[in-house]
């Protein structure tokens, strides 16, 4: 098997600069760094169009040009060396972006949460899939604010909306969801991909008061189900999306830590294996990666154990095309931590450790 191709990004200061190049051997799971592939500042999440020809990072940043706003960077992705080259930069029209998400069917919009902004923006891809690919100005941006109020149960982490992620539904593919961490919401917009890439409020789901819905994930061979990790509860939502009606159920609610642990932890990623058998959470505090297993007929999850990220505070994570291999970012001990997945059970081994800086995103190559 031929390797592949991993990016890996984070915070910025005087030594990390940016966007990161790793070789990744699908055999032993061995993280080969192949040095810089872009320098950028604070690009802490990123994605791939789905040509594989661009990537897509925001800048978590509070300002930019004299303007009190993070922004959008867009990187053409050479075909040979995997090097990255900017096409442009677009202001997110809201500060520190932490998360976007990319329109699949065209591959024709970029959307993007705004934390501190406590928004979302949508953004139009200019020639997409072509050398000449660029990203156009906003067209569309949605303060929380004007329609929501924060929760204020956790009174400074939740004082004001906080947009945490931004999905767009994997069937219909008419409907973009934002966690908002400070409002405890999912808050369903209408997406026009045929108007402009507009965006028009259509539903809410409440969490209680406290959670912090942070990321969201939909079951790869059942879109209806769909799972939301919560920051401050530390409970996984089992939820289904009724695509007819752009409207969340709730299923099931399953903590995200061992009934004995008494410390401080904050949620962090989600993701479920290719195969849709197993979903894994990772854990910030406890130092751990959660694993469940999904029952085929309901979508419910039945704990599997804790496995130990390898380091501290494990803020993202991604697993392999194939399902093989889970990669930790652990971003307070500066490594990667790389475990083989038993394809049976779902339960993760190490394999492999990387020294890297304040890892926060971590992509393989289409």
């Amino acid at each position: 098997m031929s390797p592949l191709t991993v990016y890996v990004s984070g915070h910025t200061n005087d030594t990390s600069r940016g966007i990161y190049q790793y070789e990744f051997d699908t055999e032993t799971g061995v993280l080969t760094p192949k040095g810089l592939a872009a320098e950028s500042k604070n690009p802490t999440f990123f994605a791939f169009h789905k040509s594989g020809q661009h990537l897509y990072a925001v800048n978590e940043v509070a300002e930019y040009k004299d303007l009190p706003t993070g922004y959008l960077s867009a990187y053409n992705v050479d075909k040979d060396t995997g090097k990255l080259t900017l096409a442009n930069e677009q202001p997110t029209d809201g500060e520190e972006p932490c998360h976007l998400a990319l329109d699949t069917i065209g591959g024709e919009y970029v959307l993007v949460a705004n934390y501190s902004g406590g928004s979302v923006a949508s953004f139009p891809i200019i020639s997409p899939g072509s050398p000449q690919s660029r990203l156009g100005e906003a067209v569309c941006v949605h303060r929380h604010a004007n329609h929501h109020k924060a929760s204020g149960g956790i009174p400074d982490r939740q004082e004001k909306p906080h947009a945490h992620s931004v999905d767009i539904d994997p069937t219909a593919h008419k409907w973009m969801i934002s966690m908002d961490l400070g409002c405890d919401l999912a808050i369903v917009y209408q997406f026009d991909r045929r108007n402009g890439g507009k965006l028009a409020p259509h539903s809410t789901f409440q969490f209680p008061k406290g959670t912090g819905p942070r990321h969201l994930k939909f079951a790869p061979h059942n879109d209806g189900y769909c799972y939301v990790i919560s920051e401050f509860s530390n409970v996984i939502f089992m939820l289904e999306f009724n695509f007819l009606e752009g409207k969340f159920y709730e299923v099931q609610r399953i903590n995200g830590l061992p009934d004995d642990f008494k410390g401080e932890n904050l949620g962090s990623e989600i993701d479920i294996s290719p195969d849709g058998k197993h979903l894994y959470a990772s854990m910030r505090g406890h130092d751990s990666i959660a694993m469940y297993t999904i029952d085929e007929y309901t979508g419910k999850l039945s704990l599997i154990g804790h496995q130990s990220s390898g380091g501290k505070h494990p803020r993202h994570f991604t697993i392999d095309p194939k399902g093989r291999f889970l990669l930790v970012g652990n971003k307070d001990s500066n490594n990667i931590t790389v475990f083989k997945i038993d394809q049976e059970t779902g339960r993760l081994t190490e394999v492999h450790k990387a020294e890297h800086e304040q890892p926060t995103c971590i992509k393989f190559r289409p």
